[in-house]
């Protein structure tokens, strides 16, 4: 009896057992379908997304179909890249101008500190700013153009709005001259500060090069200087005295003077009233005449520059006042033969 019972009791908890664990497969299968159930709705809602989203695309490819905004669009960007490459042009002649200007003022700075800086290769600037000139006028052109096709698709966007005031098409137009108003007005820009920087460097280089002119003219000046007072030196040291007495016939005065003659700004002389002897523009004239005067025994002659004239004005005597001037050149001209035609020269720096 008892093991009858045991029996029957472990038969109970087989079945027992055998019960739960199909329920737990029953549970199991179930979550399994919910999971299966909600992947599906999960896919469904993805493709209605994907659906939607190849609709809005297909919607955005007709509308870009359009015959003449396609053909609009390509010509618009052509002209753009052109533009573009124009402007990278200009902006390299831009860098080498500036860099011109940049080397011309730093050989005026070394050249004013006594610093010799060595040449720079040679470059044509008629050539260079040909090539300006011409792109210049290229860039002109093409924001012209650019002008010229906005007022084209405005003009069409007016008309398709009197017919098709909503349509999404219309909209494309819209947002397609808001875009290229807006790169028209970057390259009008980008023009402007280009020409503005072309003529700011024009305008430096032109000080620069009046500032290279002038140094080279007062080193011409000061070099000029030292060889006449070099020549005047040997005149003075090597000129014998003249055995044979001068008459005034035997000089050449050189250009005439009449009543009071003003010089202004001449280098290396003081101001005051000059009685003047000659006036010659040739050197050896001026030579001659120094040796002549020396030879007949006026040891304590001289001369100087005018550079606005490029005339050498010959003298012995300079006075401070018009007074003492004009009273010794009224008592000794004429009393030599060299100061026949003495005259008076004032000088004002």
């Amino acid at each position: 009896r008892v093991k009858a019972e045991e029996a029957a009791q472990a038969k109970l908890a087989e079945e027992a057992r055998i019960v739960a664990a199909a329920a737990e497969e029953a549970r199991n299968e179930e979550l399994a379908r919910v999971k299966a159930e909600e992947a599906a709705q999960a896919k469904l809602s993805l493709s209605e997304d994907n659906k939607l989203k190849a609709e809005k695309e297909l919607t955005v490819s007709e509308i870009v179909l359009d015959d003449v905004l396609i053909s609009f669009k390509k010509s618009t960007n052509a002209s753009n890249n052109a533009q573009k490459l124009l402007f990278k042009k200009l902006n390299e002649k831009v860098v080498s101008k500036q860099q011109d200007l940049d080397d011309l003022k730093e050989e005026n700075d070394l050249s004013e500190k006594g610093i010799v800086s060595a040449p720079k290769a040679f470059k044509s600037v008629s050539a260079e700013n040909a090539e300006i000139e011409s792109l210049k006028l290229e860039i002109d052109n093409s924001i012209k153009f650019g002008d010229a096709k906005i007022a084209e698709i405005e003009k069409l966007y007016k008309e398709r709005l009197k017919k098709n005031k909503n349509d999404s098409l219309n909209k494309e137009y819209a947002k397609t001259i808001e875009l290229l108003k807006s790169e028209q007005l970057q390259a009008k820009n980008i023009n402007q500060n280009l020409i503005t920087s072309l003529n700011d460097i024009k305008i430096a280089t032109v000080f620069e090069r009046n500032r290279r002119i002038k140094r080279a003219a007062y080193d011409n000046e000061d070099d000029r200087y030292n060889k006449d007072r070099a020549a005047l030196e040997r005149i003075k040291k090597f000129t014998e005295p003249s055995a044979i007495p001068f008459t005034k016939d035997d000089f050449d005065y050189g250009e005439p003077l009449s009543n009071i003659q003003i010089v202004k700004d001449v280098n290396n002389t003081e101001e005051g009233y000059y009685l003047v002897l000659a006036v010659h523009s040739d050197v050896s004239k001026r030579d001659e005449f120094l040796k002549k005067v020396v030879a007949a025994g006026q040891k304590d002659i001289n001369f100087f520059f005018d550079v606005n004239t490029s005339k050498y004005y010959i003298y012995y005597e300079k006075f401070d006042n018009i007074g003492q001037a004009k009273n010794v050149l009224d008592t000794n001209k004429g009393n030599k033969p060299f100061n026949s035609k003495m005259s008076m020269v004032k000088i004002v720096n």
